[in-house]
């Protein structure tokens, strides 16, 4: 009663936290930013794209080189004549070459408006759209073409006035990795050709899921190390759901930036997948840096990689607006025009505000000071166009009765251009105590102001450190809302919230900045999240029309030694705020299906083993097969090793590999995850089987109808004819399963597998039909048994009720008659009849005799009955062993086949140039289950009492560890533990009967003797 209970219970549980899951996965989709803030990039003449041939090209028809060009440009490519510095550009998976036309394009018009004495000179390859995120094989063909492309661009170059020894290379998600793996072999060679390496939304940690194990041994070996190359690595962010943003980390060079879009000043905006590749402010930006990593003497990409790394930096990091520390010139004194206004403010908060501009410079002066309540200093300058506005000077001259700067030093590194959605707004944040110590004859900073008619506002703020930071301890069982600030400080610009407590990819929080009373109308606070390990901001904004919760999150793990995450709020001075926070359920589970989801695989996978051992241990048994339902039920009782063996692991890292599905830190909400991922696969899984048994006995008909019009479409011929061929290739199996196996060497096995799965789908449709049928026939006929039982119950009741009464009716009728005889002696002749025998006597004993004959007749009835009952409900329990132990074969055909679908697309993607698949990841699946085709289609299976159950079950037990700590992510593992898994129950399946000793078919044959005699006694009854 207790196991029942706990079944229930966890099912009401797992149904629960999938429809939160659900709840999730709804929140994960529809997760972007709203408006799509993305600008796209238009071409100002029409896009050409000029084909360049090599030798290869022989080798790979389906392959192609090509230089982008527009208006004039295109002529000179068709005439092979490059100047410019060279830039290649591979797709991804599915990616045409005609996605660089945005990057070329841009470059192409900042180079005209320019009028920079260089260009650059766009090439892309064209790797016939193939699915390299899917299969593995094709990454390598890639990577080989990709190789002889950056040696045949460079080639182009050699008639030039100077050529260049290096080109750029632009990669789109699994091209980055291309990219990166053909670096690494240009390496091993001693080959440096290549000088910068820019990724979009390339998974370049591992790819999310390894359809096979070419894939995986790819990313193995395409770890770059190589410090005079310049890496950038950029993640579109939350928009992008195909590529998380941990997986773009490139690891393994001194000089590999990574960021995520939004990080990139002038941006600020998430980007998909596909969208990072025209989105017009980011596109921007890299050909910013492009330009400016340029070499003004070669006229090439500049061989100073820490320059050009420091150039990516300043564009794609931290933008201040300004070239000068980049380019060596802070240390040098900057000679001041002190024409204009000087101004001392001796507040610690003041606006200066111009709404029509100024007609002269402004100078605006803070003295130095070490006094811990003059400590920092912020100064938010909004719209101002001035490049070079902060200064450190010694004001010692005197001017018109004020003291002025006559030169100063560069402190305009340290400010930064800030989000925004209105205004250019540059912020100043700094130690004022450590300028003073490093003062030496500088007295003052000061920032200027040049004339301008547009409106200018700067805001100071002055203030000890502590005065404007708070740590933060984030809520955790606490669901409600949490106030962290009750009110800023009056006029504060700044203020940090430090969380120490945020690491996770988990963790999710609504953030709430409120405005408790403002004195303008119109104002403007800025929230940034920034994640200090991962070059990571998030940013939104709070406006009088806009006060949305900021969703507080990371999208890279912290690592064990970094700086926490931290919140920056620029407020507005006029306003003074309330800051709080509370817990995002439904977010979780969005956190959850976003960074989890392509782990329910292998989690699906660990509920179909734990469910098929328990149908083979109650085969071993009971000598009979369940229903899957039931084993979904029965293999719970084996959870425990899923908990144990993430435990072993644990206990045991060191001999032990890490699970796959680790990608944080927090190894306990880790396993939660997990929890939750196996408590949706386990409802998913029993979704499924629903949709199958629903589909196998309802909708057979139709499914048969519908596969015979696409058999008589694909083959054309007529749909009887097609009912004709179905019909003979049931009857004869063989034929199909050779069919399978010419598919697997002419065409590939993920299609013998496919076509496998379709004819085994209607092979147990037509087994459907029959067990209906004769279910129908033993439940028809079970009804037609309790009725014609109920009718001869009431009617045997009535004859004995009119048997009682006839008897008390003949008893009152000797009574008289015995009255009558005393009264009245009968004649002479009537006593001489007492000697005669009595022939009611006889009559009676006549019936009797006839009665018991027909007991008799009834008993042996009965027993014929009760015999052919036996024998039919025996045939029902065989027929459920048929069909169930075919639904679970069917089960693992189709987990294997949808595991190799990626083989199936990419045959039919490169069927023009190749009719079968090589080479063939899916053969060996393939070639098993056809073999073993002929024995599941042909042969009466299943055969019970046979041996090896036992060791079948502990293996298949033993499988489950294994998939649930190392397919998370190689699923192709997964697959070969199905297939492995397969095979052994086929073998098992021929194996010789169990032998069974004298005394145990002793006590099988007396049991039978008992279970007879207690049918006939209720017979008898």
């Amino acid at each position: 009663m207790l196991k029942d209970n706990f079944k229930i219970v966890f099912f009401i549980i797992c149904l629960v936290v999938t429809i939160f899951y659900l709840g999730g996965l709804v929140f994960f989709l529809t997760d972007r930013e709203p408006g799509d803030k993305c600008e796209m990039t238009y071409m100002f003449e029409y896009p050409q794209y000029v084909r360049i041939y090599q030798e290869i090209d022989n080798n790979y028809l389906k392959y192609g080189l090509y230089s982008y060009g527009e208006g004039r440009v295109t002529e000179k490519a068709r005439n092979m004549q490059f100047n410019g510095i060279p830039v290649l550009f591979i797709p991804g998976n599915a990616g045409s070459h005609q996605q660089v036309r945005s990057l070329s394009s841009i470059a192409l018009r900042k180079a005209l408006n320019s009028e920079t004495p260089f260009h650059f000179d766009y090439f892309t390859v064209d790797l016939y759209s193939e699915f390299s995120a899917l299969y593995g094989p094709t990454l390598f063909s890639q990577l080989h073409y990709v190789l002889h492309s950056i040696k045949r661009v460079l080639e182009l170059y050699k008639n030039s006035r100077n050529p260049p020894k290096q080109l750029v290379l632009i990669g789109h998600s699994v091209g980055g990795i291309v990219a990166r793996k053909a670096i690494v072999e240009l390496v091993k060679n001693k080959m440096q050709l290549v000088s910068v390496l820019i990724t979009l939304a390339a998974p370049l940690v591992r790819e999310p899921i390894y359809f096979d194990r070419y894939a995986s041994n790819f990313y193995a070996t395409s770890i770059l190390r190589q410090d005079n190359i310049t890496t950038v690595s950029i993640a579109g962010g939350h928009s992008d759901f195909l590529v998380p943003a941990y997986l773009t980390t490139n690891l393994g060079t001194n000089r590999s930036i990574n960021l995520v879009a939004t990080n990139i000043a002038k941006s600020w905006v998430e980007s998909n997948h596909v969208q990072i590749l025209w989105c017009k402010q980011l596109v921007m930006a890299i050909n910013r840096a492009l330009f400016d990593s340029v070499d003004r003497n070669t006229l090439q990409i500049s061989s100073n990689a820490d320059l050009v790394a420091n150039i990516f930096r300043h564009h794609l990091i931290f933008n201040s607006g300004s070239m000068t520390q980049i380019k060596g010139e802070f240390d040098k004194p900057m000679k001041f025009d002190y024409r204009g206004e000087w101004i001392e403010n001796i507040q610690k908060q003041y606006t200066v505000d111009f709404p029509k501009g100024i007609k002269q410079p402004h100078w605006f002066m803070t003295g130095l000071t070490n006094q811990q309540t003059y400590e920092m200093l912020t100064v938010l300058a909004v719209n101002l166009e001035v490049t070079d506005w902060v200064f450190l000077c010694n004001a010692a001259y005197p001017n018109k009765g004020s003291r002025v700067c006559l030169e100063g030093k560069h402190l305009t590194q340290h400010s930064e251009i800030v989000a925004t959605s209105r205004y250019k707004r540059r912020l100043l944040t700094i130690s004022l105590t450590e300028m003073y110590k490093l003062r030496e004859e500088n007295t003052h900073l000061v920032f200027r102001a040049l004339p301008t008619s547009e409106q200018l506002t700067f805001h100071v703020d002055i203030y000890g450190s502590s005065e404007r930071e708070a740590k933060v301890s984030l809520p955790i069982f606490n669901w409600n809302k949490h106030t962290i600030v009750e009110m800023t400080p009056e006029k504060a610009v700044l203020y940090n919230l430090i969380f120490p407590d945020l690491t996770d990819l988990l963790q999710i929080y609504q953030l709430y900045v409120e405005p408790i009373r403002c004195s303008n109308e119109n104002h403007h606070a800025t929230a940034s999240l920034i994640v200090p390990w991962a070059n990571e901001s998030i940013h939104t904004h709070f406006t009088e029309l806009l006060n949305k919760a900021f969703i507080l999150r990371i999208q890279h793990p912290k690592p064990l030694v970094a700086n926490s995450a931290y919140l920056r709020l620029i407020l507005e001075p006029s306003c003074r705020y309330q800051i709080s926070v509370r817990i995002h359920i439904i977010g979780i589970f969005g956190q959850l299906a976003r960074y989890y989801s392509t782990f329910l695989i292998s989690t699906m996978g660990v509920v179909f083993l734990l469910a098929l051992q328990s149908q083979v241990h109650s085969m071993a048994e009971t000598q009979q097969i369940p229903i899957f339902f039931s084993s979904l039920i029965g293999g719970l009782k084996h959870i425990w090793i899923i908990p144990v063996a993430y435990i072993a692991t644990m206990i045991l890292n060191n001999h032990l590999p890490e699970p796959e599905f680790k990608i944080t830190y927090n190894i306990v909400l880790t396993g939660l995850a997990m929890m939750v991922l196996f408590m949706v696969s386990y409802i998913t899984m029993f979704t499924l089987i629903s949709a199958f048994c629903l589909s196998l006995f309802t909708l057979e008909s139709t499914i048969h109808k519908f596969t015979l019009k696409i058999l008589a479409r694909s083959i054309t011929l007529t749909f009887k004819f097609s009912d004709y061929f179905m019909t003979f290739l049931q009857k004869v199996p063989f034929i199909m399963a050779t069919t399978l196996l010419v598919l697997c060497f002419s065409a590939c096995g993920g299609l013998a597998l496919c076509v496998g799965l379709v004819f085994y789908f209607l092979k147990l449709t037509q087994m459907s039909q029959e067990y209906v049928e004769q279910v129908a026939w033993f439940l028809l006929k079970h009804l037609a048994k309790k009725i014609k039982k109920t009718f001869c119950k009431s009617k045997n009741e009535k004859n004995l009720v009119n048997k009682e009464e006839s008897k008390e009716q003949s008893s009152n009728e000797e009574v008289k008659k015995i009255e009558n005889d005393e009264t009245c002696q009968p004649p002479e002749g009537d006593r001489n009849n007492e000697d005669l025998p009595d022939t009611t006597n006889i009559g009676q004993d006549s019936g009797d005799h006839n009665q018991e004959q027909r007991i008799l007749n009834s008993q042996e009835e009965s027993n014929e009955q009760s015999s052919r009952d036996r024998e039919l409900a025996k045939d029902i329990v065989q027929t459920h062993n048929v069909i169930f132990f075919h639904s679970s074969m069917f089960f693992i055909w189709t987990f294997v086949t949808v595991l190799n679908i990626p083989s199936v697309l990419t045959w039919a993607h490169d069927f023009k140039y190749s009719k079968n698949l090589s080479p063939d990841e899916s053969l060996i699946s393939g070639l098993i289950f056809s073999i073993g085709a002929f024995f599941l289609w042909q042969c009466d299976l299943p055969r019970l009492n046979r041996k090896f159950t036992t060791p079948l079950r502990l293996i298949t037990l033993g499988l489950i560890p294994i998939a649930f700590l190392y397919s998370s992510v190689s699923i192709y593992r997964l697959n070969y533990m199905l297939t492995f898994l397969f095979a052994l129950i086929m073998l098992q399946q021929i194996a010789p009967k169990l032998e069974v000793d004298e005394d145990s078919s002793t006590k099988v044959g007396a049991k039978e003797d008992r279970d007879k005699y207690n049918d006939m006694k209720i017979k008898m009854d």
